[in-house]
């Protein structure tokens, strides 16, 4: 209670302060709240016009997060508990170490340098030098190389026609209508019709192999020579 006059005006003073500071709406500015909380049930806290929600300690909560605009981790560790769902694009510029397995299920692409894995199809190099390999034909090509598992055995085919290829018993090599066939009894090459084949018994002709070569003063045909240009040819017998 006042005691004179002086202290009755200051009082009113005082009073009318308070008042006005309470019309005035900014009953938090410049506070703070000491071992409390501060509670919101319902109703909306807008930080606007410039404003920055800052916090020194922990950030914990509940329910759902979302966020429209940029935003930033600058610095420390972080770790994702739950799934993650990406829509847009993800830029990374630092390592990834996986240590669980990684699955596309839809029509993506994995990209690692000139190293493309899209659509069930590896794809590494560019140009000449390029080497697919293709998971549902089993195809592996490289350049203009082709390694075919579904081509008797497994076929590897050239540019130009050549092909090697295997089926149960053998390894062959042709071009055209030359052919170089291998297998555990025998060594085989063939021009068309005419063949020389190694096997355990020896060297084996076909008949049109060696052409005979008139006139060679030899009475007996069949006898094997050596032409000049070096072939190898056999008496007629003349």
């Amino acid at each position: 209670m006042a005691q004179n006059l002086n202290d009755a005006f200051a009082w009113i003073r005082e009073l009318h302060m308070e008042v006005a500071r309470l019309k005035s709406g900014a009953l938090l500015q410049n506070s703070s709240i000491s071992e409390g909380r501060m509670r919101f049930i319902g109703g909306l806290l807008l930080i606007d016009s410039g404003g920055t929600l800052q916090v020194v300690g922990r950030f914990d909560g509940t329910g759902n997060f979302e966020w429209s605009g940029p935003w930033k981790f600058d610095s420390g560790d972080g770790e994702i508990a739950g799934n993650v769902k990406l829509t847009g694009d993800f830029d990374l510029t630092g390592q990834m170490d996986v240590t669980g397995g990684i699955e596309i299920l839809g029509p993506g692409k994995i990209k690692v340098g000139n190293v493309i894995i899209e659509n069930g199809r590896i794809t590494a190099g560019t140009g000449a030098a390029q080497v697919t390999i293709d998971g549902e034909t089993g195809k592996v090509t490289a350049g203009d190389m082709t390694m075919d598992p579904t081509v008797s055995g497994g076929a590897l085919t050239f540019a130009n026609g050549a092909q090697v290829f295997t089926d149960d018993d053998t390894v062959q090599l042709y071009k055209g209508s030359s052919v170089v066939q291998v297998t555990d009894s025998y060594a085989r090459l063939q021009n068309g019709g005419d063949v020389v084949e190694i096997n355990d018994n020896g060297i084996r002709m076909s008949p049109g192999a060696i052409p005979t070569t008139p006139g060679t003063g030899l009475p007996v045909p069949g006898v094997l020579i050596q032409a000049p240009n070096g072939y190898v040819r056999k008496s007629d017998g003349t």
